[in-house]
């Protein structure tokens, strides 16, 4: 008496199963990350002033937006690993909104990055100095993405089998990860897979990478910075990296429609310069304008990566990069922080999710719905806090030792007599 049924049981389990594909599981796992975020922010002020330093002089409204996209990659895999425990491959979900968090979310990093460059482009001009923009990418990016390169190695020595090590070439798979994975994701140290313990989010850094490559050329045919030499190498290294694709053998290494989105983000650039059209972006109804926009994508479009949908992410990315906040939503201070702690977290996360589905719960307790669905919540919790202490450990005294190695740069570049 009073004891479940087994029919009730079964009614229970199909709810939970059905719980990880959907919308209420995606809203859960945002909102206990902004939770943590926004705890983290309350109880350590050191945060709280870092947070206040970054974002000075930023685009708040795009770097809320990047809380929301770094989070929504983290649930995109965590979806996707459910069903490789399940048997389906390392495949996208049924889920098209599960779909969208990782695939537009990339699009929008893209667009993302290309507003925030072609801005600095079209400001600068002829003055922006590509050396130190290189420099200051390198100190961006590198560090972060070194640590995630450490655990990976970790990994690959202490999973692979002493046959695959026997027949796996260590170090030109590694050579191949230290430049991003620019000619594929060869399997360290002969572990079969091993983009697999980090949800292969490395086949984005490419994309970034061409395009800082290809902005001189960009800037200088545009009219925008006319400095021939470093155009010129520019081109150079653009048409090196095609050959050397070609001579590895990496076929088709960059999908046009992926590229489609930088387009988006030059787009917002000059948009926002002109300052009537910046206004009319940043009006409270052009919000319902951006989210008619996504949502369109979302529900009509199976992909992120065509050009109709470009086309409307680009809409709803104008919008942001006018300024406007969502009514308040992306000035949020958790999501803020979630922001700044983006990059890490798509770093990192594809680990956190190997390492705790796959070698430290059994496979029986990690199939289970209602175990995953609470270990995944912890996981949002841990992933926070691990990104949050790279970020103030590894990524922002780069970003600060970047910068003073810029400073120097320029000192050292002020002709005799000039004034620095």
């Amino acid at each position: 008496m009073g004891g479940l049924m087994p029919d009730d049981i079964g009614a229970l389990s199909r709810l939970f199963t059905w719980f990880v594909d959907s919308p209420l599981m995606v809203v859960v796992l945002f909102a206990v990350a902004i939770a943590t975020a926004t705890l983290l922010l309350r109880r350590l002020p050191p945060i709280r002033r870092v947070l206040a330093a970054v974002e000075s002089g930023r685009h708040t409204s795009i770097d809320g937006l990047r809380g929301f996209l770094g989070i929504g990659v983290f649930i995109h895999h965590t979806v996707i690993t459910w069903f490789y425990l399940h048997g389906h491959g390392w495949t996208l979900p049924p889920s098209r909104l599960v779909v969208h968090l990782g695939q537009t979310s990339v699009a929008l990093f893209f667009m993302i990055t290309a507003f925030l460059f072609w801005s600095r482009v079209l400001s600068r001009g002829s003055g922006l100095n590509w050396a130190e923009f290189f420099i200051s990418r390198l100190c961006r990016l590198y560090p972060a993405y070194l640590v995630m390169l450490a655990l990976l190695v970790a990994v690959a020595w202490g999973f692979a089998s002493q046959q695959q090590q026997a027949n796996g070439n260590f170090w030109p798979s590694l050579a191949s990860w230290l430049v991003f994975t620019m000619f594929g994701t060869l399997n360290l140290n002969g572990l079969p897979d091993t983009g697999e313990a980090v949800a292969w989010v490395t086949w984005s850094l490419p994309y970034e990478w061409l395009f800082y490559l290809v902005l001189p050329a960009l800037a200088f045919v545009a009219g925008r910075a006319r400095k021939p030499v470093a155009a010129a190498a520019s081109a150079a290294a653009v048409i090196a990296l095609f050959l050397s694709f070609y001579w590895f053998g990496v076929l088709d290494p960059f999908n046009p429609k992926i590229l489609l989105s930088f387009l988006g983000g030059i787009a917002a650039a000059h948009w926002v310069r002109n300052q009537a059209l910046k206004d009319i972006g940043n009006r409270r109804s052009a919000g319902y304008v951006a989210i008619a926009a996504l949502l369109t994508v979302v529900l009509f479009m199976p992909t992120a990566y065509a050009w109709k949908s470009t086309l409307g992410l680009t809409v709803f990315f104008v919008v942001i990069a006018s300024g406007h906040d969502l009514w308040g939503l992306l000035r949020r201070p958790g999501l803020l922080w979630l922001g700044d702690i983006s990059y890490s977290i798509y770093l990192l996360h594809g680990a956190l999710l190997w390492t705790v589905f796959r070698h430290v719960l059994p496979h029986t307790l990690a199939s289970s719905a209602p175990v995953y669905i609470g270990v995944s919540l912890v996981n949002a919790i841990v992933l926070v806090l691990v990104a949050s202490i790279v970020f103030l450990a590894v990524e922002r005294p780069a970003i600060l030792a970047g910068k003073r190695w810029q400073q120097r740069l320029g000192r050292s570049a002020v002709p005799v007599g000039a004034s620095p």
